[in-house]
This record gives structure tokens, C-alpha cells and sequence, in this order.
């Protein structure tokens, strides 16, 4: 194995380990981390149409899953009051998803896995 792809295998392993640790505390799985972090990026990029969210095609592009799969998590999301949906203006049959304060409390909270991950590979690597 090159040592770049040890490296990615570490750092995959020292994340997989922080998020078991982390999941159960934060409530909140990987899995709907990944979708509040495409929810975020989208946001933090803004539509140009409307610069209200994005759609749901956009989630489905970004994570690389299908349609139904993302239409059951973001339900699930909007259940938890994580994330909300509302009527796009430019296309009624669309509609803008966007983070709640509470799904942007924990997502950040997420973020703090990377950092503690971040730490642990700059003290293995001095």
C-alpha cells in the first residue's frame, strides 16, 4: 500500500471510530450528517434563481444517492426538526430545503468530530 493510501486509511478509521463514539451523544448517525453537510453546502452556496436553499435534485447530486432515498431522509429530518421545506417561487413543483437552527447546532457539533480527528492525526504524526 503507498503511504498516501495508508494515510487515507487512517484518517477513514480514526473518523469511523469518532463517529461511533460520537453518534449516540450527538444523536445524530453519519448518515444524516451527510445530509445536513449537503443541505449546508448548498445553502452556503445559494441558488442563483432564488437564493432561498436548493432542491432536492441538488442533495440527490451532491451525496450520489437516489431520489427516493433522499425524499425519506430529509423527511425524517424535517420530522426531527432539523431541517424545513418550503414552496419554491420559481418552480411549484419544487420545493427549498433548508437547516433549522437546531440542525445547524448539530451539524457543527459533527464538525467537531473532523477536529478531534484533525488533532489525533497531528499527534500521531509529531
Amino acid at each position: 500500500m503507498t503511504r498516501s493510501a495508508e494515510q487515507l486509511h487512517l484518517v477513514h478509521r480514526l473518523a469511523h471510530r469518532e463517529w461511533n463514539a460520537a453518534a449516540r451523544s450527538l444523536g445524530l448517525s453519519f448518515n444524516e450528517f451527510e445530509y445536513l453537510s449537503a443541505v449546508y453546502e448548498e445553502e452556503r452556496l445559494q441558488r442563483y434563481e432564488d437564493k432561498h436553499g436548493q432542491h432536492l435534485q441538488d442533495i440527490v447530486d451532491a451525496l450520489g444517492v437516489t431520489k427516493a432515498s433522499a425524499s425519506t431522509m430529509i423527511a425524517k429530518l424535517e420530522g426531527r426538526e432539523l431541517v424545513e421545506r418550503f414552496q419554491c417561487k420559481m418552480d411549484a413543483r419544487a420545493q427549498h430545503i433548508v437547516l433549522t437552527d437546531k440542525g445547524r447546532a448539530l451539524l457543527k457539533m459533527g464538525f467537531g468530530v473532523y477536529e478531534r480527528v484533525a488533532e489525533a492525526i497531528a499527534t500521531k504524526e509529531t
